[in-house]
């Protein structure tokens, strides 16, 4: 295929695209995806509603066992998300805990299944806490799910430490996300375990101070961090505890609000503020979009979803953005992707949201130069720096102006990247499987930063048309699955080389983009992977996320192409 060929299919692609995503925008301007539905969040959902209210959900209950059921994999395993990623003991082990306890007759061959599967897999092993070692991240919850469905002798469950509450908030907060379920759960420990005088009182102290905690994150819609699963271990442990009604009756309403058609349940609700930032992104390679009417909305609605509180419970000042309210948290990944797309949208640094935001991510800066999502100077659990996000904030405050002279913050990021890269050429990101993602973002903050051609640049470059693979898309290795090249990873590359300057008719080039052509669906849009990551090693897949970098890429592309621009 010419050149002109190619180029006449990317013209025809990315009008469909655009289509599409106008399709799915909201009349307030804004954008909402879809998550994968998630083996875990549905096994939480359904031990609810069925301890809840038995009879009076009994439909729904019944959708979600239905779900289960029909999402056993082959080998009698569970998979993490309804996508393309292989059977998981710790996945297999809450599905059992679900179908034991609501149906445990009805669901005894795939009960039975389900455990061959984790005879066969070694899940003694490999699932934290089963043996009686000490779970290191969330996969403590999951042997309590099984004393508390009798599994399990209930008083072998992963000690949950309620006090934790009672410790200064900079120790603490370094389990950021994962405090909610602790808390929770270790009240529930509290309140049913045997524990020595000492603990009893120091138990009777922290109860009432986490519960109040608890209360303090929850959004008005019930949810904490807008996932589903925090809300399932939450009423689950409350409610065996006997203890925080308000906060068992909030749990539950959010778990009703958010189960699906189908039953099941995603690991979060959405990422709403995430994908209406990339929206904009994507749209901005064809139009400007602070001209256009459709985007008046969409800037006023990100305007309205910024912090312009501190978040107290984990000392984050205000003018941050989240990924979706209003039970999610300000974090800086998000912070910095709509302050860049603010820009795009015409509105200025002197602007008090803007300043603020900047101010924001200032002050989040680690003392290693990077940035986390929530608490500064943490290397636990998701909350840890992460190249990733700190090349977006790199990139949100170069398009703001700031300086990236010595001293600065910009300069001491870009020196954290150089020292994290590997020999070669890589970098890995903490919310996205593998190397590409973290790469390409390394790439485009080096160019953004005017310096594409400085070793740490040219080794990123390097390393993506290394790791091409032979169909054109990315990536060549797979450390985790799925197998075989990815839209989002495929777009990511690509954006980063043309952004990088390479030449827009170069075989690596052409070959990618005629990957993504040759992808699109009948609907105008891309399958989405298994790429995010959440929690660790939760993983989902995002169809919004999948659509928006795919259609920047050949924005990109198709601008450089037929302009001849480059960078």
């Amino acid at each position: 295929m010419n050149v002109g060929q190619l180029q006449a299919r990317a013209d025809r692609a990315a009008e469909s695209a655009i289509t599409h995503l106008y399709d799915r925008q909201r009349e307030d301007g804004s954008w909402v995806d879809r998550l994968s539905s998630s083996t875990i969040a549905t096994s939480l959902g359904v031990l609810s509603l069925n301890r809840a209210d038995p009879e009076g959900y009994a439909s729904r209950i019944a959708s979600g066992i239905a779900w289960l059921r029909a999402h056993q994999r082959d080998d009698g395993g569970w998979a993490m998300a309804d996508a393309e990623w292989p059977s998981s003991p710790g996945m297999t082990a809450f599905a059992i805990a679900a179908l034991h306890e609501v149906d445990s007759d009805a669901s005894h061959r795939h009960i039975q299944r389900g455990r061959t599967f984790l005879d066969e897999n070694d899940a003694v092993n490999v699932i934290p806490g089963l043996n009686g070692q000490a779970p290191k991240t969330w996969p403590a919850a999951l042997p309590t799910i099984w004393a508390l469905t009798g599994l399990r002798d209930f008083e072998q469950q992963p000690d949950l430490p309620v006090e934790a509450i009672l410790v200064p908030r900079r120790w603490r907060n370094k389990v950021s996300i994962a405090l909610p379920a602790i808390l929770g759960l270790g009240v529930m420990q509290s309140r049913t375990m045997k524990r020595s005088a000492p603990r009893r009182v120091l138990g009777r102290i922290a109860e009432p101070l986490a519960l109040n905690w608890l209360r303090e994150i929850s959004g008005t819609n019930g949810g904490i961090e807008e996932c589903p699963m925090i809300a399932g271990f939450l009423y689950l442990g409350l409610r065996q505890a006997g203890t925080g009604v308000d906060l068992q009756l909030a749990s539950l309403r959010y778990l009703l609000e958010t189960q699906r058609e189908d039953g099941s349940w995603a690991i979060d609700r959405d990422l709403e503020i995430s994908v209406t930032a990339y929206s904009i992104m994507a749209l901005s390679e064809f139009q400007d979009v602070a001209t256009e009417p459709l985007m008046q909305g969409t800037r006023e609605w990100l305007l309205r979803n910024q912090w312009n509180k501190p978040f107290r419970q984990f000392g984050i000042p205000s003018g941050g953005w989240g990924w979706a309210n209003p039970s999610g948290w300000p974090e800086s990944e998000d912070t910095a992707v709509v302050l860049g797309v603010l820009a795009d949208l015409g509105v200025p640094r002197t602007h008090p949201a803007v300043q603020l935001g900047v101010q924001w991510l200032l002050k989040m800066q680690n003392r290693d130069g990077s940035w986390s999502e929530w608490v500064r100077n943490t290397n636990i659990m998701n909350d840890r720096p992460c190249p990733g996000v700190t090349a977006h904030v790199v990139m949100a405050l170069q398009r703001y102006g700031l300086s990236d002279a010595p001293g600065t913050a910009l300069a001491r990021a870009l020196e954290y990247l150089r020292t994290h890269q590997e020999k070669d050429g890589s970098i890995s990101s903490v919310w996205f499987r593998d190397n590409t993602h973290g790469t390409s973002r390394l790439l485009e903050a080096f160019v953004d930063s005017r310096k594409g051609s400085e070793p740490a640049a040219v080794a990123a470059r390097d390393w993506l048309l290394a790791n091409q693979a032979a169909d054109g898309g990315w990536p060549l290795k797979h450390e985790l699955p799925p197998k075989g090249s990815t839209a989002e990873e495929t777009a990511w590359a690509l954006f980063a080389l043309l952004k990088a300057g390479e030449n827009p008719a170069g075989p690596a080039i052409l070959r990618a983009v005629e990957w993504l052509v040759n992808h699109q669906d009948s609907q105008g849009t891309w399958r989405p992977s298994n790429v995010g990551l959440y929690f660790d090693d939760l993983c989902y897949t995002d169809d919004l996320i999948a659509h928006t970098f795919v259609l920047r890429a050949l924005g990109r592309w198709i601008k450089t192409i037929s302009r001849g621009e480059s960078g």
